[in-house]
């Protein structure tokens, strides 16, 4: 979303029924399907730099509950998002009103010396320091994980998503390496030592946990939002152990001279990577 074309002299309302669509019907059907992945990890620009430049350095994001608490600075973008539009819908009715003094004065005016040019912040110091200078620091989904407003929308939507990672807790050694690998700062080895359905918000289904696994814990499916019972799991073997797995048992199969109904070959790991 263009946010800067929203906030404009005079209403654009084709782009404000764009953005009406895609934020509050395109986005909340795709996720409950694929979840919140299907927009950070295949159509998100920031999202395709994250996967790519900032991949080396996914091991740098921090965990803890400290962390987890920072995790609300994008729910407060989102609240000064919402109240800036709320002023700017009210200067479009009363032009000469407070509201569009205030409007203006946020996106305008000028706070200790600096300007606050909504442009030249977002440009700027989001997308260029923020965006793409913490990548080598603080790993590639800092901005993701911490001060997206359009993620902490998706919050909300995930929480009637259909789209789990299941888990498998007889496999689960307690390695750590789920955890470690994750882009999001999630304790992925929480929901695995316990073999329930992983429903932290913060997933955008990179599969790095799922393919990091050495025991094969980990695979995607869906489940019901209500009673959390599992619908299926997806066709897309995304664990290299699960694919090894499921190769032998295609091999003893074929042994035996009959090949098990609906068996499909398995994914390689040069594919593996689905978001």
């Amino acid at each position: 979303l263009s946010v800067y074309n929203v906030f404009t002299s005079e209403p654009l309302w084709w782009w404000l029924g764009i953005c009406f669509v895609q934020t509050f019907v395109l986005i909340p059907g795709m996720i409950y399907y694929w979840g919140k992945g299907a927009y950070c990890g295949w159509i998100c620009s920031c999202g395709a730099l994250a996967e790519t430049l900032g991949d080396q350095h996914r091991d740098k994001m921090p965990h803890g509950p400290g962390w987890n608490r920072l995790n609300l600075a994008g729910q407060v973008i989102l609240g000064l998002a919402f109240l800036l539009l709320f002023f700017r819908i009210g200067g479009w009715i009363w032009p000469n009103s407070l509201m569009a003094g205030i409007f203006n004065a946020g996106m305008y005016g000028r706070l200790l010396g600096f300007s606050l040019n909504y442009s030249w912040l977002v440009d700027v110091v989001l997308a260029g320091m923020v965006g793409y200078g913490v990548y080598f620091w603080l790993s590639g989904r800092f901005w993701c994980r911490f001060f997206c407003p359009l993620a902490a929308l998706m919050h909300v939507y995930t929480k009637f998503s259909r789209f789990r990672i299941l888990a498998d807790k007889k496999k689960c050694i307690s390695c750590n390496q789920c955890t470690s690998v994750c882009h999001q700062g999630i304790d992925v080895m929480h929901y695995a030592q316990r073999g329930i359905p992983m429903d932290d918000p913060q997933c955008v289904r990179c599969s790095a946990c799922v393919q990091s696994c050495p025991t094969g814990v980990l695979e995607f499916g869906q489940v019901d939002p209500q009673t959390e019972e599992v619908i299926s799991t997806d066709d897309l073997v995304a664990s290299l152990t699960r694919a090894q797995e499921e190769a032998a048992r295609e091999n003893d199969h074929a042994g035996d001279g009959a090949p098990p109904a609906g068996s499909s070959s398995p994914m390689t790991e040069g594919n593996q990577h689905v978001a």
